[in-house]
């Protein structure tokens, strides 16, 4: 599993996603989402590289994404912002996942 392209994939659809709905809404807090989404685009290319300072501010990211984009999806009852806060959560969770799985291997080569 490859981190970075989790980020990009998330990227797109929050870019895709948020540029939709400004188009629809004509709320400029609709673009709050694809600003989002360029971010962690640009931060993909240094996790690609290993960098871990840019794993974990995107991951932080990503985990402020996904409560705000919970929150205002279901107070406003917004169909698109929900389906992104569940995209940007399946995102975390995968995150979280590559983390644990690496640590794990750092800990199996530790021991040997």
């Amino acid at each position: 599993m490859n981190i970075y392209r989790i980020m990009i994939a998330n990227a797109v659809v929050l870019i895709g996603l948020g540029v939709f709905g400004y188009f629809i809404s004509g709320s400029p807090t609709a673009l709050i989402a694809p600003g989002i989404g360029l971010i962690l685009l640009i931060l993909s290319f240094p996790v690609k590289n290993e960098n871990r300072t840019a794993a974990h501010i995107a991951v932080i990211l990503t985990l402020i994404a996904a409560i705000m984009f919970f929150v205002t999806g279901i107070t406003r009852g917004n169909m698109i912002v929900i389906v992104m806060a569940i995209f940007t959560a399946i995102a975390l969770f995968m995150y979280i996942m590559d983390f644990m799985k690496r640590k794990q291997e750092r800990e199996k080569n530790a021991n040997l």
